[in-house]
């Protein structure tokens, strides 16, 4: 399985989207590398917290924006989010607390959870983010070019 790559393609627009994205797929390929090279141990412990931590971080931070931008489909993506967290919570607390192994089947399936999460859950999200960009950048001149004038009540 490849690595995963964060290509120009994968971006928000949204700066710190695209920083929680590219770390998330950091830590993914981290992950795939040690699984195989058969060298996974302990560190794939910090990482897999570490990727649910900023899982959260960005689909609340997605959530955000989605309400800003009024997105059409907020109710539904957040229930994506709210599931999709759910699986790694509980791949992370199965290993924190059932010490099960980390393998490479489960690291197959955070890497195909993420891909799908990038490339297809986020694509329409974030051309709507884009657009809503788009219209406040143009509101935002039009407000500049023609000024309210203060006219004198009769």
């Amino acid at each position: 399985m490849e690595p995963l790559v964060f290509t120009d393609n994968l971006k928000f627009g949204v700066a710190e989207i695209d920083k929680q994205h590219r770390r998330m797929v950091k830590i993914v390929n981290e992950l795939l590398r040690a699984a195989l090279d058969r060298n996974l141990g302990k560190s794939e412990g910090l990482l897999v917290d570490e990727l649910v931590r900023l899982a959260d971080l960005n689909f609340r931070t997605e959530e955000v924006w989605m309400r800003r931008c009024r997105y059409e489909h907020c109710e539904a993506h957040s229930a994506s989010h709210s599931h999709l967290l759910r699986e790694l919570v509980e791949l992370r607390d199965g290993m924190f607390l059932r010490h099960e192994n980390f393998n490479r089947k489960t690291v197959f399936f955070v890497r195909r959870w993420l891909q799908n999460h990038l490339v297809h859950s986020d694509r329409e999200l974030a051309d709507a983010i884009r657009y809503c960009l788009n219209v406040e950048a143009i509101a935002k001149r039009h407000s500049k070019s023609h000024p309210k004038r203060n006219m004198p009540m009769r």
